[in-house]
């Protein structure tokens, strides 16, 4: 499967809405999976530095969680595995700050069943307010806050 971003190229960044500066952080990137190394080699260019991994403890503007169907079995079942990983996202994440689930487009391979994604994003206490493709078989979802939490958080 060929890495997500290389068809887009530079303009990822705008795509993404990340700017120079941000605080961008990598999740799930180890898990024998290179599926985010384009995205991230032209973020970095673009942002100046390196981005954060899993152990960074900074406040966070955006989360980069890379998921496949599959990932992290074994702490549960399902739609809990990828509410796990979402909840773990959001822990430092700013109160106007987002993520995007960055997965295989379906037909691709590992791509997240309809119902899974439906079902765990509301479980983590989060809203889908977007998505793009990132081309070559990925898309990215993008998820917030609620509006009520933002203000209320």
């Amino acid at each position: 499967m060929a890495v997500p971003g290389e068809a887009i190229g530079d303009g990822i960044a705008d795509l993404l809405g990340i700017e120079p500066g941000m605080v961008v952080q990598t999740r799930n990137w180890g898990l024998g999976t290179a599926c985010l190394d384009g995205v991230r080699a032209v973020l970095e260019r673009h942002r100046g530095g390196e981005l954060l991994d899993e152990s960074a403890d900074e406040i966070i503007d955006v989360v980069l969680l890379c998921w496949r169907e599959g990932d992290g079995e074994g702490a549960g079942e399902g739609e809990d595995d990828l509410v796990d990983a979402l909840m773990d996202a959001m822990g430092n994440l700013d109160d106007v700050g987002w993520i995007w689930l960055i997965t295989p487009e379906a037909g691709h391979g590992g791509q997240l069943a309809s119902d899974e994604l439906a079902e765990a994003v509301p479980a983590a206490g989060l809203v889908r307010t977007g998505g793009h493709s990132l081309g070559d078989g990925w898309r990215a979802i993008r998820l917030t806050w609620p509006p009520w939490r933002r203000t209320w958080r």
